[in-house]
């Protein structure tokens, strides 16, 4: 069932609701675009990096469906292993991967754990799951060990606009550290040990605020759902007048879906100052020098 919104943490409503994207897989149009601009940074990687084999740990993190963020990877012919700490999730986790035909390795097990052999994967990475961690420095290390290339991480910008407004006036749930998605904890914890950063930035810098909830549901808290009848365009509305999905996009039920998200990606080449104010997320890029 559904929570009603006044049961769902502000902050970070994926905590709380999570179980209804399995019922319902329509993200939104927010969590489709960042998913978007997403894929080119994996093609970056890819293109510098010859990735063959990924470790998403921990996956949970990213408003919408969990544990879907690698099916790009896999997509590209890459073998996958995505880790989660809910056994009710992964087997959703599994049965969404299992309808898409798509492969991948499922595993259960704590975030702070990661039971990898040493140099198993050429690319272990996360987005938006480091603040759920314990002990960020014990996982970096254990990363270092795992990963033979790079550790991608994906976190909030800190300092963007509508990271600080949710920050001051909603409540911020007890499972996460707010100071493990701070830039400079991060390059002093992922560099060093044979690691260095090879490059970072700010990402999924749409035209509306960061809100972490579907621009539906955040219309309808402030009464004004209405205005979603004018603002539906047709380019989100599937051929049986449902909401599209980017698991329609995967399938290949509509693979139109990433030119008309991305037709709102202008400010992506704002200039920095723009994107550190307006930017949802900062990504940081470590390579592995020896």
């Amino acid at each position: 069932m559904k929570k009603d919104l006044s049961q769902v943490n502000s902050f970070l409503p994926i905590l709380d609701n999570w179980q209804d994207y399995f019922n319902n897989p329509y993200e939104g149009l927010g969590t489709s675009y960042e998913r978007f601009i997403l894929h080119k940074l994996f093609g970056d990687i890819d293109t510098e990096f010859s990735i063959a084999s990924v470790l998403e740990a921990p996956s949970f993190g990213m408003t919408g469906i969990s544990g879907i963020n690698s099916l790009w990877w896999s997509g590209k012919g890459k073998k996958v292993i995505v880790s989660d700490d809910n056994k009710k999730r992964v087997d959703s986790i599994k049965k969404t991967w299992r309808d898409l035909d798509y492969a991948f390795s499922p595993i259960l097990s704590g975030n702070q754990t990661l039971p990898y052999k040493n140099g198993c994967v050429d690319l272990v990475w996360n987005f938006a799951a480091l603040w759920f961690l314990k002990d960020v420095s014990n996982f970096a290390d254990n990363a270092k060990k795992i990963a033979r290339k790079v550790i991608f991480i994906c976190v909030p910008n800190d300092v963007g606009i509508g990271y600080q407004i949710r920050k001051n006036l909603m409540s911020i749930p007890e499972q996460i550290n707010l100071n493990f998605i701070k830039p400079k904890l991060i390059k002093e914890t992922f560099d060093g040990d044979g690691w260095i950063l090879w490059k970072q930035g700010i990402f999924d810098v749409p035209p509306w605020p960061d809100i972490p909830m579907k621009k539906e549901d955040l219309l309808d808290k402030l009464h004004l759902g209405f205005l979603l009848k004018t603002k539906k365009g047709k380019s989100n509305i599937d051929q049986n007048n449902s909401p599209a999905s980017i698991l329609d996009f995967f399938s290949n039920k509509k693979p139109e879906m990433e030119d008309e998200v991305l037709r709102f990606n202008f400010l992506e080449k704002f200039p920095k100052p723009f994107k550190l104010l307006w930017g949802h997320h900062h990504y940081f890029v470590f390579k592995r020098i020896q």
